[in-house]
């Protein structure tokens, strides 16, 4: 199965190390998705971007091990990536 953000526009974005990336309106493609429940943590490895630690579903907004749906870990990163 392969899950995908859809981006009703472009976007720019500066990724880590720093480099400016447009990405295009379409479906961004999510390599991993990773749950650390020590750190009260999810991270997400996009395919344009790299690694985007989601606020959203961390620290404090954090509740148990992979409580998180494909669709809350969506509309996680559509909201990282606006508010960029």
């Amino acid at each position: 199965m392969s899950l995908t953000v859809n981006l009703s526009a472009s976007k720019t974005v500066t990724t880590v190390p720093a480099e400016t990336v447009t990405l295009p309106s379409g479906d961004l493609k999510i390599q991993r998705i990773v749950d650390l429940p020590q750190q009260k943590q999810v991270n997400v490895f996009i395919e344009e971007i790299g690694k985007i630690e989601l606020a959203e579903l961390s620290g404090d907004n954090y509740d148990t091990p992979a409580e998180w749906t494909n669709a809350s870990l969506k509309t996680a990163i559509q909201n990282y990536l606006a508010a960029l």
